[in-house]
């Protein structure tokens, strides 16, 4: 998977995970370690945080840590968001000691870790992957923090029914692994479930700047689709965004959690007027998002995306797992996650595990682009979900 991004982002993330990583002198006998198989650096920097992991482990710690008084640790390595090294990073990490993994947002740098977490029993937490897949691959230990890839695809169709769209194109990547192949599919499934038709699908590819074949084809199009989806990442989907708008092809364009990066509203400039989304999270007033963003600013972190607070999210499901379960044991941390239910979450209301095997229940929030800034628009516990295969296509899809 090979995203562009903001070197600055890189830059500052690589010397935080320069600082986590194997600090041994600032451990404890007694510290719990959790262990982050991290995208610090390079093109998935963006949709992981280990800044956001390293808030709430400080503030868990400030309110006295865990199991009467014992202390989170933080210990990271940087799998440099290439997945070869994921399984590497994660054999180190469980070799300090780590009772529990966090793990990088794509499934092929999941699976690695969970591979060689698997025989220890160690729960495995992905902090922004969304894709299903991941928890299907190593069943028993493998754990989103976010919702499913195909929860939120339905809760974007639903809202976009809602608002009367009739007819949608998908856009779709096989350069994205399963999240830009499969979302815009569980998208397309559900809005024909309720009463939308899919027109059709088009291909881009990772890195493209200029859509101007797919511009074309679109504006060609009679009638032309009523919406667009696809799970298109930063800064790709502003770029087209952008020139679609310039095109005078002013058809909204609806996606999911990589669109909610502000970087992605500079990137489309005025076409981010098009931009819908199924999100993570939004800190509106009296939320606990916006008191875990207030919290951390005022610790001295910068609150990049919604991946900062899936970030401590993460931590707080494995707090609260480790204090019902009353151990530090892996198996049992283990245990615990996997029968959590209606969780108070950062990012979610409710949060629920049990019976979910791996991908957790969450409600979605749905934001629009208005005048160069994100808006509220809806938050949607979807009422139907797609199966989690992606099996599913139009009638006139190109195999």
């Amino acid at each position: 998977m090979t995203m562009h991004a903001r070197p600055n982002r890189f830059l500052a993330s690589a010397a935080i995970a320069s600082l986590l990583a194997f600090p041994g002198s600032s451990f404890a006998d007694g510290d719990i370690i959790i262990g982050h198989v991290a995208a610090a650096t390079g093109e998935l920097a963006p949709y992981d945080s280990v800044t956001g992991v390293q808030c709430m482990v400080d503030i868990v710690n400030d309110k006295g840590g865990v199991l009467g008084g014992r202390k989170l640790k933080l210990l990271s390595r940087d799998m440099k968001s290439d997945a070869a090294l994921a399984g590497t990073a994660a054999q180190e990490l469980i070799d300090a000691g780590a009772k529990v993994l966090f793990g990088p947002p794509t499934d092929d740098g999941l699976i690695p870790a969970g591979q060689i977490a698997l025989p220890h029993s160690i729960p495995v937490l992905s902090v922004g992957s969304t894709q299903v897949q991941w928890p299907a691959a190593i069943p028993g230990i493998a754990y989103l923090t976010a919702y499913g890839d195909n929860a939120s695809a339905a809760s974007a169709a639903q809202f976009a029914t809602k608002q009367g769209y009739k007819t949608a194109l998908l856009m779709i990547s096989h350069d994205v692994g399963s999240y830009s192949i499969a979302t815009p599919r569980y998208f397309g499934e559900t809005f024909e479930h309720l009463g939308g038709k899919v027109v059709g699908e088009l291909n881009w590819n990772l890195g493209t700047t200029d859509y101007s074949p797919q511009i074309t084809e679109i504006a060609a199009m009679n009638p032309r689709p009523d919406m667009i989806f696809s799970a298109f990442v930063m800064p790709d989907g502003g770029a087209f965004m952008r020139q679609a708008q310039a095109a005078g092809l002013d058809i909204p364009v609806f996606g999911t959690d990589t669109f909610d990066d502000p970087a992605m509203l500079t990137a489309a400039g005025a076409g981010s007027s098009l931009m819908n989304l199924g999100s993570h999270g939004f800190p509106s007033e009296g939320s606990a998002l916006k008191a875990f963003y207030d919290d951390c600013s005022a610790r001295g972190y910068k609150i990049e995306n919604v991946f900062f607070g899936l970030g401590g999210e993460a931590v707080e499901i494995v707090r609260h797992a480790i204090e019902t379960a009353g151990s530090d044991e892996p198996a049992k941390i283990n245990e615990a996650i996997s029968n959590i239910e209606n969780m108070q979450g950062i990012t979610a209301n409710s949060i629920t595990f049990k019976g979910r095997a791996g991908v957790p229940l969450k409600d979605v929030v749905i934001i629009q682009a208005k005048d160069g800034k994100f808006e509220l628009a809806d938050r949607i516990l979807p009422d139907w979900v797609p199966a989690g295969d992606s099996t599913w296509k139009p009638a006139n899809a190109a195999e």
